[in-house]
């Protein structure tokens, strides 16, 4: 079948399961090539071909409600409700997002983990309210399920006990391998496939037996915990939370998938369906990862399964990496929220296993463990995403910051991440830290001051943060050095204008300073390499030269540096950052010039402004 041409799923009413079979194969085969092409999550959506063809087989979505979680393993459909078409611009400026959207037609998006639960029994209860009659479906991982927020939604699900179909979409590996007691519990649950037989047979028998049949039926949550405890030591946590439970049901199973589905669309009640599924089937590569490195890719050799890309330079996490492993002692603890292979972690967790922590999707617990043990003289660095981290706001502030604990915060994918769009952009950070009493903000310039900057903040007694990047940079390894701390560093010396910035911008900034240069204007540039505290003797020597003062950001313009700044002086502050918007897909590139952040404007609006000062004078 040519996959591009479908244009909604009404087909799939009349397939038989050899057809079935056919298309499943037809679709990861456009997967493959396609995302070969433009890079995307593609382990996790071969996965989930059958499950997602039987979804849109059942039910109908154009009233019925489909929600994943997180969402990244929507792309199958995707192609059924009519986007194939579009897939050569998936994650892309303008382009098809790799996540669910409303815009697109999607009932709900997403791009963080757990929030499809309670999502999804929203829809379920606004039903309700509205008298209105169809389905709400909510698939969600192994991983994605043991998120608190998940937890609290399942807690309420199984209170309110309205009508809800939960899919659990069971591979035993998110990103990075699963971990935790309710990973265990699902082990259980895997192999004891004898549970749901068993109880379904003893309920016909019971059914049959004349008079008293119909009232032990009745009874059956005394039977089922019965056999509970002949198969499962741990006993099923879900129908102890009030949900019906199914499974294990064979993810790949056309018929059995089916079978399940049309259960769960009869049902009256909240049930979960225990799905076991592949991630990565039908593509050799992505089958045998055992490290995540199929979960989320750039483009690839489909033939050879080779990485395309062709900058050989390493990535921060990286590079901090290897300044953790360079500057390790027995006292240092490594505590990372499911991202030791984003982070680049596993080469610190093979040397140093017993200084790994990996507390699986818990952003929150991860963040007060850090602090915990900080207060019982251990040095924790705690790796997490910039657009993670908002869901550890509180754990920050209330926490870590309140008590002035010794944590280390290395906030990883900060700035534009680019292709995974607004879910994931990692830009607000610098907005909601500022004004936290007690912390250190930092942003490293480049590998070697990153390096400095790590052994700073583990010999400073304060909650101290280090920000960097998706990018790749160069590398190299000096010797390591103390930074005192709120200390900026001026890497020109001009007359007429000072430009302040910080991270990546410093280094991307020098071409700005040259080209204004050659045309007859002498700027300095400024690496504000501490957010907090700032370099207050610097900071009013540059005020005191009465000359145009540019602050070049890539985070928000509210509440960020330049707004810091501009709040402490009575002289203007001319900021040049991103605007009250989302920022959806794109290249860094094509961002920074969308967002009228490249280099170009920049330097077209500094010349413009200090022309004009001229001009005045």
């Amino acid at each position: 079948m040519n996959i591009k041409e479908i244009k909604n799923d009404k087909f799939l009413k009349k397939m038989n399961e050899n057809e079935l079979t056919l298309l499943a194969s037809d679709i990861r085969e456009f997967l493959i090539s396609s995302i070969s092409k433009t890079g995307g999550h593609l382990a996790s959506n071969l996965g989930v071909v059958e499950l997602t063809i039987m979804l849109h087989k059942v039910f109908d979505f154009n009233k019925d409600k489909l929600i994943f979680d997180v969402s990244h393993q929507s792309y199958v459909h995707k192609i059924l409700s009519g986007r194939a078409d579009k897939f050569d611009t998936l994650r892309k400026f303008n382009g098809l997002s790799g996540f669910q959207k409303i815009s697109e037609g999607d009932s709900y998006e997403a791009g963080h983990s757990g929030t499809s639960l309670s999502a999804g029994l929203g829809f379920a209860l606004s039903r309700d309210m509205h008298k209105e009659k169809y389905n709400v479906i909510s698939v969600i991982g192994d991983a994605s399920i043991s998120n608190g927020l998940s937890y609290e939604a399942l807690n309420h699900i199984g209170e309110v006990k309205t009508k809800f179909i939960i899919i659990l979409n069971d591979n035993e590996m998110s990103i990075n391998k699963n971990v935790g007691a309710l990973h265990n519990h699902l082990d259980n649950l895997r192999s004891n496939k004898h549970y749901e037989s068993t109880k379904d047979k003893a309920k016909g028998i019971l059914n049959k037996i004349p008079l008293i049949g119909k009232p032990l039926v009745r009874m059956i949550k005394n039977i089922k915990l019965s056999i509970k405890k002949l198969y499962l030591k741990e006993g099923f946590i879900f129908e102890e939370l009030g949900l019906d439970y199914y499974g294990p049901i064979n993810g790949h199973d056309f018929n059995e998938l089916e079978m399940y589905l049309k259960r769960a669309k009869e049902s009256t009640h909240p049930v979960i369906l225990h799905v076991i599924t592949e991630k990565g089937k039908g593509y050799i590569y992505s089958e045998k990862d055992t490290t995540g490195k199929w979960h989320g890719v750039g483009p690839f050799n489909k033939e050879s399964g080779v990485i395309l890309s062709s900058d050989t330079n390493p990535t921060w996490s990286e590079v901090i990496s290897n300044n953790l492993i360079r500057l390790m002692k027995k006292n240092i603890v490594v505590i990372t929220p499911a991202m030791e292979s984003g982070s680049k972690l596993t080469k610190f967790k093979s040397m140093f296993p017993k200084n790994f922590i990996d507390v699986g999707i818990a952003e929150e617990h991860a963040l007060v463990l850090a602090n915990a043990m900080s207060l019982n003289k251990i040095i924790p660095f705690v790796s997490i995403y910039s657009s993670f981290l908002q869901r550890g706001y509180d754990q920050v502030l209330h926490d870590i910051a309140r008590m002035n604990s010794h944590v280390i915060i290395g906030i990883d994918r900060c700035g534009l991440v680019g292709a995974d769009g607004s879910t994931h952009q990692g830009v607000f950070d610098v907005s909601f830290l500022l004004p936290i009493p007690k912390l250190i903000i930092s942003v490293p310039k480049d590998s070697v001051e990153s390096a400095n900057l790590l052994n700073t903040a583990i010999k400073t007694n304060s909650p101290f943060i280090i920000r960097y990047s998706k990018k790749r940079i160069e590398y190299k390894e000096e010797k390591i050095t103390s930074i005192q701390v709120g200390s900026w560093e001026k890497i020109t010396d001009g007359l007429d204008a000072t430009l302040i910035t910080y991270g990546d911008f410093v280094n991307e900034s020098i071409s700005v300073i040259d080209k204004l240069k050659s045309d007859g204007y002498n700027v300095s540039l400024v690496n504000a390499r501490f957010l907090k505290p700032i370099d207050f003797q610097m900071f009013n020597e540059i005020t005191n030269k009465n000359k145009p003062i540019f602050v070049y950001e890539e985070s928000m313009q509210i509440g960020g540096l330049g707004s810091y700044l501009g709040s402490i002086t009575d002289k203007e502050i001319i900021t040049y950052a991103i605007k009250d918007e989302f920022v959806n897909e794109g290249t860094r590139e094509e961002l920074l010039e969308y967002l009228g952040l490249d280099t170009d404007t920049i330097y077209n609006k500094i010349k413009e402004v200090i022309t004009s000062a001229r001009v005045r004078k």
